[in-house]
């Protein structure tokens, strides 16, 4: 009696797979090519994409901030922040758990030029600072009773007022920014192409699949 040995059916398949993958190689590879050409084509032609980012560390907050926020430092960094990027203008926001203030664009300008702007803001912005701070202490010392002086409040105000004075005196601005960066965001060519590459093959295999299914399918019905 001779050994039937078993069929299975999961081996045979995988096997078949990988031949049939192999005799359309070819065809798979000219998708690819195909494909990294399209990808490099659309990486060429694309309209590129800048970011441009400059850090900052806030130095001075002015005496409306310390009375709003009541000596939060959070909230005064922001107060001063909002105020400098309405003076800056432009698409200037600033990054979440950074301090950093960026925005994108298609045309960027030298850095030179986006340091100009960034000091002019900022030159702005402590001036503003520095005459609400005289004004709040002029209208300390000359309108405000003895009675009223002698509050912790009124101490603490007039205290900050000289501060803000006295530091923007000595040369100090609002805040102080690092050098701006000007990075090319898009389009990634390696990422495109990497990806060209993966698509390509996936529509070559998928066409050899579904062409030997269909091959398959017409010698079956020709045998019935």
């Amino acid at each position: 009696m001779s050994d039937v040995r078993p069929t299975y059916d999961d081996e045979l398949d995988l096997f078949e797979f990988f031949e049939t993958l192999w005799d359309g190689k070819w065809l798979i590879s000219a998708f690819v090519a195909l494909a990294t050409l399209i990808g490099f084509g659309y990486s060429q032609v694309a309209q590129p994409k800048y970011d441009v980012s400059v850090p900052y560390t806030s130095s001075i907050y002015s005496v409306i901030a310390q009375q709003r926020c009541d000596g939060n430092i959070n909230c005064m960094e922001s107060e001063a922040v909002k105020r400098f990027l309405s003076l800056l203008g432009n698409s200037w926001s600033k990054e979440k758990k950074s301090s950093t203030l960026s925005f994108s664009t298609s045309a960027p300008l030298e850095q030179n030029q986006y340091d100009v702007q960034i000091q002019q803001a900022n030159t702005a912005l402590t001036n503003e600072v520095y005459l609400e701070a005289t004004t709040e202490l002029a209208f300390i010392q000359t309108e405000l009773t003895d009675s009223l002086l002698g509050t912790e409040r009124v101490a603490t105000n007039m205290l900050n007022a000289k501060r803000i004075i006295q530091s923007i005196d000595s040369g100090q601005s609002v805040i102080s920014f690092g050098s701006v960066s000007v990075v090319k965001s898009s389009p990634k060519v390696p990422l495109i192409l990497a990806l060209s590459v993966v698509l390509g093959g996936m529509i070559g295999v998928f066409f050899i699949l579904v062409r030997n299914a269909i091959t398959k399918r017409k010698e079956q019905l020709a045998k019935v």
